[in-house]
């Protein structure tokens, strides 16, 4: 993996990061794993200071944590944690679908439409990568519909956490007709303008998400522990 340096490219720094960052949430990297900085900066092929480099860009997301020994782990995952980003997430969500509806023009909302469309389609066919992308894309295109720049900052701010979890949640067989008949709901009450039963639905679908995030945690925490 080899990067550029001062020619306006990707830094070597950068390309790392996104790597690093992929995995982490992927769970290639494990929570709690070890990062092992020679081996990871010859298997990526970069020398140790960009590495380091976007450790500490982890670090600061949340994804990485540094020992006092100046070694580095993948961050584990906790309950604790989960019901803080999911509650933070589902209030500023409330706040963007309200600007959202304030907003939408008829091509955005047929826009989001054809997502739930091809989500119904997608699960019917229980193609769970898909779904789960067209989810993250429904979200993040309400977000856009918005124009609320700082809400949207710090929801930004929010997903490599969240993305993490959501990850170890689909490793588990997810409800995708519940999924579906969620996103058919919030889209109804923006097209209805209902601001009020659009705060409540995408609130209720983020913290079922957040329920979700638990169980997964826990069956996680109890599996490794029995693998010790």
């Amino acid at each position: 993996m080899k990067g550029e340096k001062g020619t306006g490219r990707v830094s070597t720094k950068d390309v790392a990061y996104e790597e690093l960052r992929k995995r982490i949430i992927k769970c290639t990297l494990e929570p709690g794993q070890p990062i092992v900085e020679d081996e990871l900066a010859k298997e990526l092929g970069i020398s140790r200071t960009p590495l380091r480099e976007s450790l500490q860009r982890l670090e600061i997301e949340g994804l990485v944590i540094r020992n006092v020994n100046g070694r580095s782990n993948v961050a584990p995952v906790s309950i604790q944690e989960v019901k803080e980003i999911f509650i933070i997430r589902s209030n500023l969500e409330g706040i963007v679908i309200e600007d959202a509806i304030d907003n939408i023009t008829e091509e955005e909302i047929e826009h989001l439409t054809y997502l739930v469309e091809i989500l119904k389609i997608s699960a019917n066919l229980e193609n769970y990568e898909t779904i789960d992308n067209l989810g993250g894309q429904f979200h993040e295109y309400i977000y856009q519909v918005s124009r609320n720049k700082t809400a949207v900052k710090f929801l930004s701010q929010l997903n490599s956490l969240i993305n993490r979890y959501r990850r170890l949640a689909h490793r588990h067989i997810i409800d995708t007709k519940k999924s579906v008949d969620e996103h058919r709901y919030i889209l109804d009450y923006i097209i209805k303008k209902d601001k009020v039963n659009a705060v409540a639905e995408i609130k209720k679908h983020i913290l079922g998400s957040m329920n979700q995030a638990i169980k997964t945690v826990e069956s996680y925490k109890e599996s490794a522990a029995n693998n010790k």
